[in-house]
């Protein structure tokens, strides 16, 4: 049923980096639609894009291209959006992938989850090259594991 594949490369970092270094980008969907004046393809319908160890599915997405460069601008992905890599899920409405600074803005319910922690905010930064992320407006959820050899508090008289 997947009826577009699509390779995509973001553009190099330099000048000086080559066509091989880029890292391919892998969309599968449903279907596709391009927009050639535009400079734009949407991808819509059981949308799946891979790169490298990173994972992104959503109903639908738009990839922007740069009209000077032909290069991947941004790509927005819209509505059940779920990205995953290492280990790590983040999951929002919206989410936006900025190329040149290789980050993930997430929006709309926002969140991270790693085993059973869990990050919320309303806009959840992801940085791809440095593994790290903000969390703006947010709310944090762990758990810690018990510790059995913890004392207990003595147990006092009450009069």
């Amino acid at each position: 049923m997947i009826a577009a594949v699509c390779l995509l490369a973001p553009p190099a970092a330099s000048d000086a980096l080559e066509k091989g270094d880029r890292e391919p980008m892998v969309v599968t969907s449903a279907r596709m639609e391009a927009d050639e004046l535009g400079n734009t393809v949407t991808f819509v319908g059981d949308v799946t894009l891979k790169k490298e160890t990173m994972t992104l599915t959503s109903d639908n997405l738009i990839v922007f291209y740069d009209p000077a460069s032909k290069g991947v601008r941004e790509i927005e992905a819209l509505g059940s959006v779920v990205v995953r890599k290492d280990g790590r899920v983040a999951l929002a409405d919206k989410a936006v992938y900025y190329s040149k600074d290789e980050k993930i803005v997430l929006t709309g319910e926002a969140r991270i989850i790693e085993n059973e922690n869990q990050l919320r905010g309303e806009r959840i930064t992801l940085f791809m090259r440095d593994d790290r992320s903000i969390v703006e407006s947010g709310k944090v959820l762990f758990y810690q594991d018990k510790q059995e050899n913890r004392q207990k508090p003595a147990a006092r008289k009450i009069k």
